[in-house]
Order: structure tokens, then sequence, then C-alpha cells
């Protein structure tokens, strides 16, 4: 089993990699692919940079050059469920663009069902389980789009999709997943809600909330 990890953000991703060891660095696309040893696991961690090409791309070259058997994404999101609180994390049950109109991906390539990608089932129960002891990491759908959400937006996004949080990258890291058959989750803690919205509170919280999502993935890691 090699697992890939994936963050959109240095800060996002190094909590993992500081724990890792007999760690090698490659650069390809121009993203560095840290493979080691986390525990018993072989572990490939990268950050891609923000937005959805950037993680398409990252993703795509962790499948092809280091036969991962498994593709978690890690990181922050914003808030759309006004339950969820500051540092409160979701695992992706399933995961869709809200900036891309559904029939591109149900009547065209990849001819999917629906416009939602489903996250591994083995996957999100174990990071579930993982987690048991921990309240404030709950399952649900997460949405993928290239803004940044803050008032403006959230009903069109609630009437849509309902989900409980936004980001810039999963959706894309999920797509990729798909087209390649690669078991996908995601882990995303919040770093702004909609009582404390906005890129103030995104820059407050940013650091704190993503050594959170790595915290929860690093859980499960240990139980495997």
């Amino acid at each position: 089993m090699r697992v890939g990890v994936v963050a959109a953000c240095d800060i996002e991703i190094n909590p993992l990699i500081e724990a890792m060891r007999d760690v090698s660095v490659k650069k390809h696309a121009m993203v560095d692919f840290h493979a080691g040893r986390y525990g018993r696991l072989d572990v490939v961690a990268l950050f891609s940079g923000v937005c959805k090409v950037n993680a398409a791309i990252a993703t795509q070259v962790l499948i092809d050059m280091y036969d991962v058997s498994h593709i978690i994404m890690v990181g922050v999101a914003g808030a759309i469920d006004k339950s969820l609180h500051i540092s409160d994390t979701v695992i992706s049950s399933e995961i869709a663009y809200h900036d891309v109109a559904g029939n591109i991906l149900t009547e065209y390539h990849p001819w999917m069902d629906s416009v939602y990608f489903k996250a591994d089932d083995t996957l999100l129960q174990g990071l579930l389980k993982a987690n048991a002891d921990d309240a404030t990491v709950k399952p649900g759908r997460m949405v993928t789009g290239e803004v940044f959400i803050h008032q403006e937006g959230r009903s069109e996004i609630i009437e849509k999709h309902n989900p409980l949080c936004v980001d810039m990258e999963t959706a894309a890291v999920a797509h990729v997943c798909h087209a390649n058959a690669v078991p996908f989750a995601a882990v995303r803690s919040i770093s702004d809600t909609p009582h404390e919205s906005g890129a103030d509170a995104f820059e407050k919280y940013f650091e704190e909330t993503a050594k959170k999502s790595v915290s929860v993935l690093r859980r499960y890691l240990d139980t495997i």
C-alpha cells in the first residue's frame, strides 16, 4: 500500500512531511514530491499549488510516477453549513464542482451518473473510525470552485448543492482519481465560517486548521 497525500499549500502538508522518515524529494511538473515512510506505510506527500488545474496536474503525476494505491487530500475549507465551527473537520462523502455545469460531467467524459464524485467508502469509514472519539470530525458533502466565498455566493451554493464546506481543489483531485480508478477521500478542516468569514478569518486560522486536518489524517494512518 502506497498512500499519496495532496495539499494545496506547504503549510497544509508540512506537518505530515515532518513526521515522515527516509524522505527523498523529486520535482515533476514544478511540484516537489516527498516520498518516504510514515510508520509502516509508504507515503508520497506534496503540495500542488492553489486551484483546480494545479491540483489536477500534481495528482496525475502522482498516479503515473509513484503508483499510489490510494490518494487522500488534506487542508482547510470554508464552512457553508452554519453548524460548523473553526477547526471542525469534514471527511468527504461526495464532492462536486460548484462552478462547472453538471452536464459537462454526465453527458461528456467521464460520463458520470451524477455530478458527485463519491469518496471511497473504505477510506471514508476508516477515517471516521480512527477519529470516532473526536466529535468535531464528521462526514459530508464538499464542493469546489475557484473563488473565495465570503457572504456573496453562499445562497446559490446552498440551493444547488447544500454542502458542508467549500474549497478550491478537492473536486479536481477527485475527478482525476475517478478517471484513473484510484480510491480517494478528502480531509478538510474549517478555517472560516458563515459567522466568521472572509480573508481575515482565513489568515487568522489557516495554520491552526491546517495542522488539525493532518492530525485527523495521521490518526487514520496510524491504524493501517
